[in-house]
């Protein structure tokens, strides 16, 4: 995912990344793509996951709606233009936000959902998610027969 990120050249040049708040590999990961790009400003922000690992489905149900507050506050004031976002349940909330601001039609935002590679046969539930409620723009798989099984896929192949 950096990898696109950093692949965005300088339209993009003030970026937030929102990462779990018990995530800390990922903001490491963000700082060193930061320091060696050295344009633009960016920020980093916590939400809370929907559900943690082991987590019941229940209790997630209290977990998943404070994320999706959290998650109508950081949309509106980031204001994004594009969500580019890939698995953990964390971009759920994000993206439904963002999904209810394009509909109410106080925000146009795109969203931009990259499948992991490790999909072979079946999607995500993220992507499943967003697939079926019809919320990303574009759902990008890295297997040709993914996109066939999910014909609004777009095989985008080996990044």
């Amino acid at each position: 995912m950096l990898s696109l990120v950093n692949a965005l050249g300088h339209h993009y040049d003030r970026r937030t990344y929102i990462i779990a708040e018990s995530d800390h590999l990922s903001e490491k990961k963000v700082l060193n793509l930061e320091r060696s790009r050295n344009d633009g400003s960016f920020t980093v922000l916590r939400i809370g996951r929907s559900r943690e690992v082991m987590q019941s489905y229940f209790t997630a149900i209290l977990t998943t709606l404070r994320a999706l507050i959290h998650s109508f506050v950081l949309v509106w004031n980031e204001r994004p233009d594009v969500i580019l976002c890939n698995g953990p349940g964390t971009c759920i909330p994000v993206c439904f936000a963002a999904a209810v601001y394009d509909l109410l039609r106080l925000r146009d935002t795109r969203i931009f959902f990259i499948e992991s590679i490790c999909r072979v046969q079946r999607l995500s539930l993220s992507a499943l998610i967003l697939y079926y409620m019809r919320i990303a723009d574009l759902i990008a798989v890295h297997w040709r027969d993914l996109a066939s099984k999910y014909p609004r896929t777009k095989f985008i192949g080996d990044l």
